[in-house]
């Protein structure tokens, strides 16, 4: 039996979403690797696809873009990429309709991950990525942020705001994390105790105070949320 998640109109997630029961897949066809799947992420961008869906669905939709899993079967002339075998430990993206508990791919979007990676983790391996990437670039790009600038990253503790705070040190960018508590702002400073961080739980004034020498420069600071 394969379970997925479905919705068939627009709306917010918690009203709109249910899981439906049906025949688990056939055998992968030509190209094909067919994943058992044992974890999917939760995207914002997941959310907001289904609040924004237009009008009624003829067939139930289901969301999602990213998998990990085990792999059941492959289709006759899949083009694998190193590791991904029969009974192996993999990644699916972009795979549409990941929220399911079988997932027939095509083989060149299917790549390998180590067995002692957690599921939680190679769930979000490719999709978090390149998300931080993108907004490395845009930061670079941004007029405000310029050779000398500061950049402001809300939501900090998220796994693309961690990602990206990695991507900031490493490009030696100046960087202030903001997020909502005093507890996650304790998390973030033992992970990346190299990087101010301000919980808006206290005063605003504090991110002013965290890069001393640069704001009375009149240094530009680029927002990026999350």
């Amino acid at each position: 039996m394969n379970r997925r998640v479905v919705y068939t109109r627009g709306g917010s997630p918690a009203d709109v979403l249910t899981v439906i029961e049906e025949p688990e897949p056939a055998a992968p066809g030509r190209g094909q690797v067919l994943i058992r799947t044992t974890a999917f992420p939760v995207h914002p961008g997941d959310l907001q696809a289904i609040e924004a869906y237009p009008g009624e669905a003829a067939d139930p939709v289901t969301p999602g873009i990213e998998a990990t899993g085990v792999v059941e079967a492959i289709g006759p002339g899949a083009r694998l990429a190193p590791g991904v075998e029969v009974g192996g430990h993999v990644t699916v993206f972009p795979q549409q309709g990941a929220w399911s508990q079988w997932l027939v791919a095509d083989a060149e979007a299917v790549v390998a991950v180590p067995e002692t990676l957690p599921d939680a983790v190679a769930a979000q391996m490719l999709t978090n990525p390149l998300t931080a990437v993108m907004l490395r670039r845009a930061a670079q790009e941004h007029l405000a942020f310029g050779y000398d600038g500061v950049l402001v990253q809300t939501a900090a503790g998220s796994s693309v705001g961690r990602l990206m705070t990695g991507v900031s040190q490493f490009h030696n960018f100046g960087l202030i994390n903001v997020v909502r508590s005093e507890r996650g702002a304790a998390e973030l400073r033992k992970r990346f105790p190299d990087v101010r961080v301000v919980a808006t739980e206290a005063r605003c004034g504090r991110a002013a105070q965290a890069v001393p020498g640069r704001a009375g420069r009149g240094d530009g600071t680029a927002g990026l949320g999350r």
